[in-house]
């Protein structure tokens, strides 16, 4: 009885020890990681769907406005690692409004449907982390 009950607790603290190793392993990253790239620096997409608006946005201290009319705005940003982008929609109508921002990654960062009445005005922040392993793949939008 006594060489059972030593080989049963062998067996789990080995197995627990092992259990972490795989865990840590994990952790590191998947090797399918990707930045998007284009002219050299990482960028990320903020899109708005809506039939009458407008999109201001902020982007390293630096603003920028869109009026958008029947239909959608995809706008490239290269927003600094780990930055926020600040965006402020105002409606022109009675309207449902798709704001979608995806980060140099390649993950969502925010997609919202939202309702808006005339008028209406709605600030949102999204932060533009842009994480790189020693596995990361770079992917050159701009290269054939």
């Amino acid at each position: 009885m006594n060489s059972i009950s030593r080989s049963t607790l062998l067996s789990l603290i080995l197995l627990f020890s092992l259990s972490g190793c795989i865990n840590n392993r994990k952790r590191e990253g998947s090797g399918k990681d990707y930045v998007y790239q284009r002219n050299g620096k990482p960028f990320g997409i903020i899109r708005v769907e809506c039939a009458d608006c407008k999109l201001t946005y902020t982007v390293n201290h630096k603003n920028f406005t869109v009026n958008i009319k029947d239909g959608n705005e995809d706008r490239f940003i290269f927003p600094r690692p780990s930055s926020y982008v600040k965006a402020v929609l105002h409606s022109h109508e009675n309207q449902m409004i798709r704001i979608l921002a995806i980060n140099p990654n390649g993950k969502i960062v925010s997609n919202v449907l939202d309702s808006f009445k005339r008028d209406e005005q709605k600030t949102a922040a999204f932060l533009m982390e842009c994480i790189k392993h020693k596995n990361t793949v770079v992917v050159n939008t701009l290269a054939k």
